[in-house]
């Protein structure tokens, strides 16, 4: 029985979309009688890539991407539907949640052409991980204190700085970095922009920030010299704050929080 037949004073939603939770709903248990997930609370930042894939294959990740980069060119209240059903269910969703929750719709608007072309069909097949870079010691709550730094050099940035409690970096194929590409001045706001970085670089080091149980979920990520492509610039430079708090939007407006 779903949800909505049980409560008579809820207007029923779209039958599309109620056949959509019932397929969903479907499919999760069948993950699980088939050992592919253990349920657990908080499993949105549990890693497992294969599951991450065969949620792809049936059109559960990169949903409300156009189908020009993979997607599925669904509405936002489908993709909800989703969300709501593997949460509810405790399915290990790490390996694509970021990326398909905050970092594709970034790239979607703010990203090159080069840049959506490559990184969002690598996301709605679930093959591509992606981390948040914008926390940093010593800066609190206040991103506008951030020190990483980014020099344009030929053909790209340079990248100095490092992040802290970078969820799945360990695992992560890119980051989204909130740096500064030019100094800090009165406007503490201006000055900041995002860049899209490839994990693997080199003058990229991943070190394991382990919680008091021994759990290995947060890290801190340095970067020494990492060079960034031009084509990896979200939107058009100085202008990261703005992005950052869009950003930040698509993540805190989400049901992962209240239904983990």
């Amino acid at each position: 029985m779903l949800w909505f037949e049980e409560r008579p004073n809820v207007a029923a939603p779209p039958p599309e979309e109620s056949g959509l939770r019932l397929e969903v709903r479907r499919f999760l248990d069948g993950e699980c009688k088939a050992g592919g997930f253990v349920p657990r609370p908080n499993n949105w930042v549990a890693f497992d890539r294969e599951f991450s894939i065969r949620c792809a294959e049936r059109g559960y990740v990169g949903t409300t991407l156009p189908k020009q980069y993979g997607g599925g060119g669904k509405s936002a209240r489908e993709r909800l539907v989703i969300c709501e059903e593997m949460l509810a269910a405790g399915a290990p969703l790490g390996s694509h949640w970021i990326a398909d929750r905050q970092s594709a719709p970034q790239i979607l608007r703010h990203g090159s052409e080069a840049l959506r072309a490559r990184l969002l069909p690598e996301i709605a097949a679930g093959r591509c991980t992606f981390a948040i870079g914008m926390s940093e010691p010593d800066s609190g709550s206040d991103l506008s204190s951030i020190r990483t730094a980014a020099r344009k050099i030929d053909g790209g940035w340079r990248l100095d700085g490092r992040k802290v409690w970078t969820t799945n970096a360990h695992h992560a194929d890119y980051m989204i970095v909130l740096c500064r590409t030019a100094p800090r001045g009165e406007d503490r706001y201006a000055g900041l922009s995002q860049l899209v970085v490839e994990v693997a670089s080199d003058g990229v080091t991943v070190r394991p920030i382990r919680n008091l149980a021994g759990e290995h979920e947060l890290n801190e990520v340095i970067f020494d010299g990492a060079f960034v492509p031009d084509e990896n610039l979200l939107g058009k430079g100085g202008d990261g704050w703005r992005l950052v708090n869009e950003e930040l939007g698509f993540e805190r407006s989400g049901p992962d929080r209240f239904l983990s």
